[in-house]
């Protein structure tokens, strides 16, 4: 099991030199253009756009796709409700709307480390009036997050085979064996999950983490290119929105 989504690709480009806190506002305006599109033909518009980001970005569309194939389950689901309920328009439209919502996260994912992005958060989270001590918390909260999705799936990754090399059979038809592979899988990922939360609670406890000030190795740097990226974003959700 490869999970790409949430994983960061490293490489010498446009999108990886800008500022994170760029980034992370220009892919929630993103998200909100995919949101505000009222028809099917402006996906088209938006596919564009996206392959504009893609060639900047450096990075194999083939990548970008791996995340929408990881949500796959939640997309299919989501577009089977909408087609009973609906009609198979709205199922399609919806589908599409998941899938671009995942692609432009995917970009800032894909393009930003986990810890510049908590960082550019943090940062960020001033601008709403929120204290300092609360910033570095958040940021703390975010970076653990993001370095723990991956981990958490090559973890279950690791415990199928496991299982598997122990005897167990989950391609079983039947609910009681679904059921019995399912907490095969979660109670050890529970376990796992737990002793690794434990580790860096002890980690954070060892390097004296909310006893003093904390420095950064970071220093975020906004550029004129940001500024560009910004208007560009802007420009993009305005010409959707209206």
């Amino acid at each position: 099991m490869k999970f790409a989504f949430g994983r960061y690709v490293p490489t010498d480009s446009v999108i990886h030199s800008l500022d994170p806190r760029s980034k992370i506002v220009s892919s929630f305006l993103f998200i909100a253009t995919v949101l505000s599109v009222s028809s099917l033909y402006d996906y088209i518009w938006l596919f564009l756009l996206f392959m504009v980001i893609v060639k900047l970005s450096k990075i194999s569309i083939k990548i970008y796709l791996r995340s929408v194939k990881n949500m796959w389950f939640l997309i299919a689901f989501a577009t089977v409700i909408q087609y009973f309920v609906s009609g198979i328009e709205t199922a399609a439209f919806i589908a599409l709307r998941l899938i671009f919502v995942v692609l432009f996260a995917s970009f800032l994912t894909y393009t930003t480390s986990p810890l510049l992005i908590a960082r550019g958060l943090a940062d960020l989270l001033k601008y709403f009036g929120v204290k300092k001590r609360y910033r570095e918390d958040f940021s703390m909260i975010m970076t653990i997050s993001f370095r723990f999705i991956p981990i958490l799936f090559d973890e279950v990754d690791r415990i199928i085979k496991a299982q598997i090399a122990r005897g167990a059979k989950f391609d079983q038809p039947g609910i009681r064996y679904k059921v019995q592979g399912i907490v095969a899988i979660i109670i050890p990922l529970l376990i796992s999950a737990i002793r690794k939360a434990e580790e860096i609670s002890i980690a954070l406890q060892a390097r004296k983490y909310g006893v003093f000030e904390r420095s950064s190795y970071y220093v975020l740097k906004w550029k004129k290119i940001d500024t560009y990226f910004i208007t560009f974003s802007l420009l993009v959700f305005y010409f959707f929105l209206f």
